[in-house]
């Protein structure tokens, strides 16, 4: 469902509950990006034109209402893998392309690391990490099956590469494009 564009000008009170929802969502990522996961939730109401009993009407909770932008980025991730999947060129130059195409994402909106934290054991986000995780795996089979990926590469050396590109803005806050050459390089099965 496309988001509608945040023009306070439209009534509330008009917008059907799905416009609602995705309005609410989309103010939540702005919000949580600029003032961190623990922005209250009238700032939230506030950032979607809404009062903060909106809020709690959509999602009962704060959790709830990171537990969903969570699935929605677990998501946008299955279905990048996916089109990364669908590519015509070989598995490896996918992964790659893929790679930096996410790891970009995570360098301007890094919410989703310590939001999937800190609601990794809610239900919701757990059977989309499976969803995501399944897909990544055949992925990976399929360039690892190329021979161009190392034959013991897995999903958690995924998870380390967006853990590292993580950390690394820690150091300098461009220093992820160098960890994740690094690690591409690492993945290589012709430099291992």
């Amino acid at each position: 469902m496309a988001v509608p564009p945040l023009d306070l000008a439209d009534s509330w009170s008009l917008l059907t509950p799905e416009a609602k929802r995705e309005r609410l969502l989309k103010a939540a990522a702005e919000v949580f990006v600029r003032d961190g996961l623990d922005a209250p939730m009238p700032a939230v109401a506030a950032a979607a034109g809404a009062g903060v009993g909106s809020v709690y009407r959509q999602f009962p909770s704060k959790r709830e209402l990171l537990a969903e932008l969570v699935v929605r980025r677990l998501e946008e991730i299955t279905e990048a893998v996916g089109e990364a999947a669908s590519q015509q060129c070989d598995r490896w130059s996918a992964l790659g392309d893929l790679l930096w195409s996410l790891a970009e994402r995570q360098a301007r909106d890094d919410i989703f690391g310590e939001a999937m934290g800190t609601v990794s054991d809610h239900p919701a986000v757990g059977a989309a990490t499976d969803r995501t995780n399944a897909a990544f795996e055949r992925f990976l089979a399929a360039a690892r099956a190329e021979g161009r990926l190392r034959a013991d590469a897995t999903i958690l050396d995924v998870r380390l590469v967006f853990a590292a590109t993580r950390a690394a803005k820690q150091v300098d806050p461009t220093a992820w494009r160098r960890i994740l050459e690094l690690l591409i390089d690492a993945l290589d099965a012709r430099r291992a």
